[in-house]
């Protein structure tokens, strides 16, 4: 990904007014299931002011719910919050939510857990089961980049795609040289803000593109076929969702460095883990509940604070 391109991008989603958009759109979106005084557990690693976690928060607060901010990004905090608090739903990356459900099973600790929010949909489709089936809920899907700000759509809740936000956002889809397909067609994702199509972004995904009426009676054009691609190298991606896939695996942080692959595991002590891969640097230890924070809150993808 362009780093520039992304930048000067969330800096258009960070304006005032693309802010109070924003919340009023997560906020019709949340308030379609969230309860009254329902306690919401945000899950993000950036909270910086117009990030995702920031733009939940506000939305939470005028559906007449309680957000719940984890307050200081270790993993065993995350957990306590989610218990203590007895939220009912919570909000988040996938990798970030898949860990909670791993600390829920290796410590045994009851969560009430009814609805999930995955933010950066799509996932994989082994995350979402596995979101399914460890915490025993529905899951549904925020259309945009994990931490950014960047909100364009919602997953449909009949499960037929994604209903892309057509006030703010334009969807391309092309194909490996970038140029544009024909409604219909599978290909890369493109995305870019209505106010300025010239910033384009491609976000790593494939989909189609169809401006049909959605068979759950919305109008908004829509992604279906929507296929995970990622934003890393293809090989460390499939490394690390092969590892992330492992139960024993709390987090790892994969890349390739100056002699070769360099690997970071944090497992749970005493369990199995996968046959892992020669590696120039490897690291692998037991979590430590007093230090861990998620690994991926050093990521490259970060954006920096605004100026």
């Amino acid at each position: 990904m362009d780093r520039n391109a992304y930048w000067k991008f969330v800096k258009k989603t960070r304006e005032p007014e693309a802010v109070e958009k924003s919340v009023a759109y997560l906020a019709e979106h949340l308030g379609k299931f969230l309860r009254p005084g329902e306690r919401v557990l945000i899950c993000f690693p950036y909270r910086e002011k117009g990030s995702l976690s920031d733009l939940f928060e506000q939305a939470i607060l005028r559906c007449h719910a309680e957000p719940v901010v984890w307050s200081d990004l270790l993993w065993k905090t995350l957990l306590r919050q989610a218990f203590v608090n007895r939220v009912t739903a919570i909000i988040g990356p996938p990798l970030i939510l898949l860990g909670l459900m791993k600390l829920k099973r290796h410590n045994e600790t009851p969560l009430f857990i009814r609805k999930v929010i995955v933010s950066g949909y799509p996932a994989p489709e082994w995350m979402i089961d596995g979101l399914v089936q460890g915490f025993d809920c529905e899951v549904g899907g925020c259309f945009g980049l994990e931490h950014s700000g960047i909100v364009a759509g919602f997953a449909c809740g009949k499960s037929w795609g994604v209903h892309l936000w057509d006030e703010m956002y334009g969807v391309d889809i092309v194909d490996d040289t970038g140029k544009k397909l024909p409604e219909g067609m599978q290909g890369q994702v493109v995305l870019y803000p209505k106010c300025a199509p010239e910033l384009r972004l491609p976000i790593g995904d494939t989909a189609v593109l169809t401006t049909e009426p959605c068979p759950c009676g919305s109008k908004a054009p829509r992604l279906t076929n929507l296929c995970y691609g990622g934003l890393m190298d293809s090989d460390l991606d499939a490394l690390a969702n092969h590892l992330m896939s492992w139960t024993s695996i709390l987090d790892c942080h994969v890349k390739k460095g100056e002699f070769g692959l360099e690997l970071e595991v944090i497992c749970f002590q005493g369990e199995k883990l996968p046959q892992l891969p020669t590696a120039a640097r490897m690291i692998i230890r037991p979590w430590d509940p007093a230090t861990d924070r998620p690994l991926m809150h050093a990521s490259s993808l970060k954006i920096p604070e605004m100026m």
